[in-house]
């Protein structure tokens, strides 16, 4: 018998893991993923800030003198109404539609929003049926909103059509005559 020919144990693998350029390859590849899953947290957490927002908004309506403040701190609001006056018009002819919107936000038949990771666009329906929309922006690293950042605020005695009705709409309108 050879000595100790029966007992040398064969060599282990070795396990170093995986290669480094396939450590930085996923890496990178983790990257969207991460950002993907931090605007879709950042939307959700801006999707439950709107209803409180547009609560506040419609208590500012309810006297001329805090819709005119709310006029003035909102200079976007200058591209739907060219003047204080033409807004307090609009404001009052639709002021007690919107005058008491619940603690919680309505059911999905009466208030849809639609959030980004900055800001969201919602319609709300009134007391009487009319619809208010409310597009609010937030600041961001490269983008500043003007004033408290309400850019639309618009009363409707129906409610817009959704996002691909209005691109319908708008592609109709832009077809052949």
């Amino acid at each position: 018998m050879a000595s100790g020919g029966w007992s040398r144990e064969a060599p282990q693998p070795s396990f170093r893991g995986a290669s480094l350029g396939l450590k930085v390859v996923l890496g990178i590849l983790a990257i969207p993923a991460v950002l993907v899953l931090f605007l879709l947290g950042q939307s959700k957490a801006v999707e439950a800030q709107a209803w409180p927002v547009i609560r506040r908004v419609a208590l500012r309506l309810q006297t001329d003198a805090e819709a005119g403040r709310l006029y003035r701190a909102n200079p976007a609001l200058a591209r739907t109404y060219p003047t204080e006056e033409a807004f307090l018009e609009q404001v009052r002819a639709y002021r007690f539609q919107f005058a008491s919107l619940p603690d919680q936000q309505p059911k999905a038949d009466r208030y849809e929003c639609h959030a980004g990771p900055n800001g969201f666009r919602a319609s709300v329906q009134g007391s009487g049926g009319s619809w208010a929309t409310f597009e609010v922006r937030q600041d961001i690293l490269l983008e500043k909103v003007p004033g408290e950042g309400l850019l639309r605020l618009a009363f409707s005695p129906a409610r817009e059509p959704s996002g691909p009705k209005r691109r319908a709409l708008r592609k109709a309108r832009g077809g052949p005559d």
